[in-house]
Formats: C-alpha cells, sequence, structure tokens
C-alpha cells in the first residue's frame, strides 16, 4: 500500500484568516478617539489571566481603571468577549449604568446600582471561560470600555447580546485591554 502524503488532487486550500495565523486576535490595547484608556493592576495588557481570575482560582473579575472620559458622557459601560475567533466573538460580561465620574471598578464587588446583563452562558455576571475546560488554547479575551451620551436603559439580567447591541449602538468612544487566557501545558 502507498501512501502519498503530498500529492495534490487539484483541490485549493482556503486563504487563512488572520486570526488564524497571528498569535493574538485583538491588540494589547487601543486607546479611544481623544486618549480614552482601559487597563488593569491586575494584569498587563496582552498578559495572560492572573490565576485568581480564572476557574483554577477564584474566578473573579479583574479590578480595572480608566481616564480621560469625555465631559459630556452620560453614562459608562464595560464588556468583556472572547475575541479569540474575531467572526465569533462570545460575551462573557456586560456591566452598564456606570456612572461617568467613577474612573475604576473592582470587578469582584460591583455596586449595587450597576446592570449585569446574562452572558452568553445564560449568566448573570462574570462568565469567565475555564480553562480546565480547554484544550491546548489560548484564548484572547478583550475588555472594552464603551462611553455613552445617552442612558443605555440596560437592567439587570438583560439578555446580553441585545444588551451588548444597545451599548455597542449607543457608544461614542471606547477603549480595550487585552487578557489571555493560556490553557497549553
Amino acid at each position: 500500500m502507498a501512501l502519498a502524503g503530498c500529492a495534490s488532487d487539484g483541490r485549493d486550500l482556503a486563504e487563512a484568516q488572520p486570526w488564524q495565523t497571528t498569535p493574538t486576535s485583538a491588540p494589547p490595547q487601543l486607546e479611544g478617539v481623544d486618549g480614552l484608556t482601559l487597563s488593569s493592576p491586575d494584569f498587563e495588557p496582552g498578559d495572560p489571566a492572573p490565576l485568581d481570575q480564572t476557574c483554577a482560582g477564584a474566578n473573579r473579575a479583574p479590578e480595572l481603571e480608566w481616564s480621560n472620559v469625555p465631559d459630556d458622557a452620560v453614562e459608562l459601560a464595560i464588556t468583556l468577549s472572547d475575541q479569540t475567533d474575531p467572526t465569533k466573538p462570545l460575551l462573557l460580561w456586560l456591566v452598564a449604568g456606570i456612572d461617568p465620574s467613577i474612573t475604576s471598578l473592582d470587578g469582584a464587588h460591583l455596586p449595587d446600582e450597576l446592570a449585569t446583563a446574562l452572558n452568553d452562558y445564560g449568566q448573570r455576571g462574570w462568565g469567565n471561560p475555564c480553562i480546565e475546560t480547554l484544550k491546548e488554547a489560548v484564548l484572547d479575551l478583550q475588555f472594552k470600555l464603551h462611553v455613552l451620551n445617552a442612558p443605555s436603559g440596560i437592567l439587570d439580567s438583560d439578555p446580553g447580546n441585545e444588551a451588548w447591541a444597545t451599548v455597542a449602538a449607543g457608544a461614542v468612544d471606547s477603549a480595550t485591554v487585552l487578557m489571555r487566557i493560556d490553557a497549553a501545558p
């Protein structure tokens, strides 16, 4: 029996998507139009998630900090999405109703007045994927600060993708920071 491992059958391979050929699908950090920034004291942009932010640890949301919010901002919202495959982003966390005068948020201890929509797991709150469920994968988790010039109207337990669409449509500026989960041994 002869095997032809490199033989051509006349078919061409599809062009690789950028997220399939680059080490990360999303940039480590992006500023907003007028210098809006988003960062975390818990991790450096593009670095692996601290154990405490995964299921192997306390699985808590990190602290986030921002600056240069426009003066006319009415509300801020934060989303966390899995951007590993940017054609199929997964909503992991959405918090809305943040007062624009606030400059940081401890994701593990959210104030009661904030609204938390359902994530794509159908749960309210932090929905970070568990490392234990991954096999030799690296996930790109993108936090995004959205600046809104009108109230979002989002309520606790609103459907996540509807809330995400509302926030995205109403955003007049945004900034991002990337956290990675590396399940490879």
